[in-house]
């Protein structure tokens, strides 16, 4: 359980760096972003997207992402 937890906050700061004016950073996350299993992704996109804790910029890219696969 512990390890989902830290995934989903890995993927978390993932989102954030999505959102990220630094061209290198947005691209690696791009690019690891790419390499996640189709499953796990809408897994943590709908995880990402229903956590009202979570900051908004990054709830608004998963969901944004999570359309792009549907």
């Amino acid at each position: 359980m512990a390890a989902a937890a830290a995934e989903q906050q890995q993927f978390y700061l993932l989102l954030g760096n999505l959102l990220s004016p630094d061209n290198v950073v947005r691209k690696q996350a791009e690019e690891t972003y790419e390499n996640i299993p189709g499953q796990s992704k809408i897994t943590f996109l709908l995880q990402a997207i229903r956590n009202t804790t979570a900051a908004e910029e990054a709830r608004q890219m998963a969901a944004v992402l999570l359309r792009r696969l549907l």
